[in-house]
């Protein structure tokens, strides 16, 4: 059998620093798309080597949805190049790559290996705090938000590291951590801030099906705190914008509200299927190739949206899932159900329930971020994935060894 585990911890700790922490600095912009490409090199090692196939059923799955949408895009629909469809073929298989990765190879860090990024998180944590109140923190970081992504990154990981022996200096820790993304000045973040602190310290699973009056005022008050410190970013993409409007009304001065005005439009026109990769809202639908759909919806003189000159197509991520059409949203939102399903335990044991934690904050943080930023795609998106991937295989692994005991007690 051949062991991958100290090399998918290496490149678990590379995506980590090069592809997401350092990323700005580096004139090579492709760390994460090579990173990714060397998982799934160790995904092909574990299927021909440990002859493990049948735990990458999902992937199989994935990449031939994928494959269908990509000759859908050449041979049907043909918004642009093919260079930029293939690129974009790429970019949306990357976070799938990196969760079946992490989920279906059977990698587990050890203690040492936990201990250190618990204390690798904590240093860049330090460093970052240091970089920012020198003053020098978008110089480093390019922008203010990737202060709070980086740092809801580091506490996750440094969260999944404790989880089977959480101590109360590990929680101040986390939350130290945490706290450094209040530089971002994001509603974002702030929004997720609110409810991680309910998750983390309040939170337990079913607990809604037991809620007293007290408990259901709790749930009230964090959901109208989110809503207040989020109401700008809601305000400008639903409201002001005239996404929820008449037409007429819509504002296309800026490039993320047109995105979302429009997406409605390009969704009905190509309804079962899309409008295929690299059309709309992604990075290779402006910097690799120029969409043509952009023309015919009026978008092409939208300020970050120009030939030429797209600085922020791919600045959030819903408005791309018209892509994909109905069929597609469906079969993506299928997937984060069965996730969800998989990281609910079945136990109530600490460490299950520690585990489900984790995943839901990962799937809040991936949401919240998909609202504004294209997260999911990027280095940042593909290590919480791995964490994800990490959490389903384990609260699975806890599930079963649970079903066992109480199958064992009955005969």
């Amino acid at each position: 059998m051949i062991s991958l585990n100290k090399i998918f911890y290496g490149l678990f700790i590379l995506m980590l620093i090069v592809g997401v922490y350092t990323y700005q600095l580096m004139w090579f912009k492709s760390a994460d798309e090579l990173i990714t490409l060397l998982l799934a090199v160790l995904c092909v090692l574990d299927i021909l080597g440990n002859r493990n196939h049948r735990q990458y059923k999902g992937l199989f799955v994935i990449i031939g949805i994928m494959t269908f949408y990509m000759l859908y895009s050449l041979f049907f629909v043909h918004y642009n190049t093919s260079k930029a469809i293939m690129y974009d073929f790429f970019i949306q298989l990357k976070p799938f790559i990196a969760f079946y990765a992490a989920y279906s190879m059977r990698v587990r860090f050890n203690d040492s290996q936990k201990l250190f990024l618990k204390r690798l998180c904590i240093a860049l944590s330090i460093i970052m705090l240091t970089i920012i109140l020198s003053g020098y923190g978008t110089v480093f970081f390019f922008h203010v938000a990737y202060f709070g992504i980086i740092s809801t990154l580091l506490f996750l990981i440094y969260y999944y590291c404790s989880y089977q022996n959480l101590t109360r200096r590990d929680k101040i820790i986390m939350m130290l951590m945490l706290a450094v993304g209040f530089f971002s000045t994001r509603s974002k973040f702030y929004g997720f801030f609110v409810v991680a602190m309910y998750i983390f310290f309040w939170y337990k699973p079913g607990i809604l099906a037991r809620v007293k009056l007290k408990r259901w005022l709790t749930i009230v008050i964090v959901f109208c705190v989110m809503l207040y410190v989020a109401w700008g970013k809601i305000d400008y993409y639903f409201l002001s914008s005239g996404f929820l409007s008449d037409s007429d009304e819509m504002d296309y001065s800026f490039a993320r509200a047109a995105l979302y005005v429009q997406a409605p439009f390009v969704l009905l026109d190509h309804f079962v299927f899309g409008s295929g990769l690299a059309s709309y809202a992604t990075y290779s639908s402006g910097d690799v190739g120029y969409s043509q759909l952009y023309q015919q919806y009026g978008l092409d003189n939208v300020y970050g949206l120009l030939e030429g000159d797209c600085p922020f197509v791919s600045d959030t991520f819903f408005p791309e899932l018209v892509q994909f059409g109905v069929v597609g949203i469906i079969l993506f939102i299928y997937f984060w159900v069965w996730v969800y399903r998989k990281i609910k335990p079945q136990t109530l044991a600490p460490s299950a329930i520690q585990l489900y934690k984790i995943g839901l904050l990962i799937i809040l943080f991936i949401v919240i971020e998909s609202v504004a930023g294209s997260v999911f795609l990027q280095g940042s998106g593909i290590m919480v994935m791995m964490l994800l991937g990490f959490i389903v295989r384990d609260v699975t692994s806890i599930n079963e060894q649970e079903l066992q005991v109480i199958r064992y007690q009955n005969e």
